[in-house]
């Protein structure tokens, strides 16, 4: 069995607290690789504004290149339509049923109140090890309390960037050194993204 943990998202950009956390929880959860997941159709989010997936794919690789325990997976952004988390997982184990994966799924603890939202959530949380990432002081909502006996929660040291904020660094011509990786600074600057 590979024990594996799936870190999802639109990553637009990938930045260091990405990558930060990725490699925190593989170290804390004694985690063989991270597949960073990149979504094509984001269910909860506005799709239009989001960079296009042949971007956010090199921007990812670019930013894991040097990380022999990262890797990405491009299951959502071959599959069409929104996507959904129960579809990744359960098409992940599909393709990969030779490693006999155990998936370890990331999210932020904001989620863990959204989770009723998502599409078969209790198949989520059946199929793979829900880990909820962020600072102490969560409170769950009532919609969230039959989840959280089966969510595992992890204290990690998260920095105060977010891919809007970068973003919005390079529209304003502001330095973003340090907190995306130089070579994915680089492929924003040659494609003009952002801008």
């Amino acid at each position: 069995m590979k024990k594996i943990g799936l870190f999802g998202g639109t990553f637009d950009p990938i930045h260091n607290g990405h990558l930060i956390i990725a490699e925190y929880l593989r170290d804390d959860l004694g985690l063989e690789e991270i597949w960073f997941v990149p979504a094509k159709i984001h269910p909860l989010k506005n799709n239009f504004e989001i960079t296009s997936p042949e971007h956010r794919l090199k921007m990812l690789l670019l930013a894991i290149q040097d990380n022999p325990n990262f890797k990405v997976t491009d299951v959502e952004l071959q599959r069409e339509g929104v996507s959904f988390t129960i579809d990744t997982i359960d098409e992940l184990y599909r393709r990969n049923a030779a490693l006999e994966p155990r998936f370890f799924f990331f999210i932020g603890m904001d989620n863990v109140n959204e989770l009723y939202k998502w599409k078969d959530p209790r198949q989520i949380l059946r199929k793979a090890q829900v880990v909820a990432f962020g600072r102490p002081g969560f409170k769950a909502d009532k919609k969230a309390k039959e989840f959280i006996p089966l969510i595992k929660f992890v204290h990690v040291p998260l920095l105060e960037i977010s891919s809007t904020y970068i973003r919005q660094r390079i529209q304003k011509k502001r330095s973003v050194r340090y907190l995306i990786p130089a070579a994915v600074e680089q492929y924003i600057r040659e494609k003009h993204l952002y801008m």
